[in-house]
């Protein structure tokens, strides 16, 4: 059975590369259907289509993967469940807590999965990350630090209001994730935007997010789109009361250091994780069963996102989701 593949942006190209690999047959859907042919002639799909709802009532097709803009997600989603196809759709699931809501009920009441297309979960670097914590090579968590800064100049709906936001809600929430996963639940979040660089982006070029997680873990994340000069080699890191874990944000590296030595780890494969979610995502719709990123946990790192916008325009610390 097929996966649908709503949209033939740069990000359809990666999902398209990592299931080519996994040799999981594709069909691809765009408005302009002589770009979603050239889409199914490059990755070998086996169907294209100038229409979103032809594409969907495609009698191969089991499954959709929505890498629309942020605006289309929810018409999208609801438009494949409704045509009772499993869904991952690209982060972040919704502009706001009340599309995430009626995404999450649409597909409960479909019987069918929705899942949120959050890689950085599946990055086998991060998912060591999470093993050391839970194997207490750290000791007991204290701090977590993500800094993802350099320049990159968007185009497109990115620079509208129909974004939702700027960096933080588009690729800063990969890292609002992995805070997380890796730091416990977010109780309160202060955040600060700087001075814009990118004058026509109506969203923020860049965020600094202060948090405060459960059991006291204090979490910090810098995310910009707005700082030239910056080398694209940059790594997070989280402390324990006996070594600290260092992690390459590109997945490729990861290491602890502290009281009871060094230990390093190196990683060749699938290092964006693509792959392993796509797998991910078929164990889901087989077994039935939520996967690690189902529509609840998009919501969740959809809330930070969003608390963090409202400190900004408070001007004080907010709890996500009140």
């Amino acid at each position: 059975m097929a996966l649908v593949v709503l949209g033939c942006g740069w990000i359809a190209r990666r999902h398209a590369a990592a299931a080519r690999r996994l040799r999981l047959p594709l069909i691809f859907a765009s408005r302009d259907a002589d770009r979603a042919r050239r889409y199914a002639r490059e990755f070998g799909g086996v169907g294209a289509y100038g229409d979103y709802a032809q594409a969907l009532r495609d009698s191969r097709a089991r499954a959709a993967l929505v890498c629309t803009p942020h605006d289309r997600h929810l018409d999208d989603v609801l438009e494949a469940l409704a045509a009772g196809r499993h869904v991952l759709v690209e982060k972040p699931l919704a502009r706001t807590l009340e599309e995430a809501d009626r995404m999450i009920a649409a597909a409960a009441r479909a019987d069918r999965v929705l899942m949120t297309a959050e890689n950085f979960r599946f990055m086998p670097a991060f998912r060591w990350v999470r093993r050391a914590l839970d194997a207490g090579l750290l000791g007991e968590r204290r701090e977590v630090h993500l800094v993802a800064r350099g320049w990159r100049r968007h185009a497109g709906w990115r620079l509208t209001p129909d974004a939702g936001g700027g960096a933080l809600i588009d690729g800063g929430i990969h890292y609002v994730h992995a805070l997380r996963w890796w730091g416990g639940e977010v109780r309160r979040v202060f955040a600060l935007r700087p001075p814009q660089t990118i004058a026509d982006m109506a969203g923020e070029d860049a965020v600094a997010l202060l948090a405060e997680c459960e059991g006291g873990v204090i979490a910090f994340l810098s995310n910009s789109l707005g700082a030239p000069g910056l080398p694209r080699f940059q790594w997070s890191s989280v402390t324990g009361t006996r070594a600290t874990c260092f992690v390459d944000n590109r997945g490729r590296w990861a290491l602890v250091r502290g009281t009871d030595g060094f230990r390093l780890r190196v990683f060749w494969r699938d290092t964006r994780g693509h792959e392993a979610m796509l797998r991910a995502f078929g164990d889901s719709m087989t077994t039935g069963r939520a996967s690690e990123t189902d529509g609840a946990e998009g919501r969740r790192d959809l809330a930070v996102v969003l608390a963090a916008y409202r400190s900004i325009a408070e001007g004080c610390p907010v709890t996500p989701g009140c």
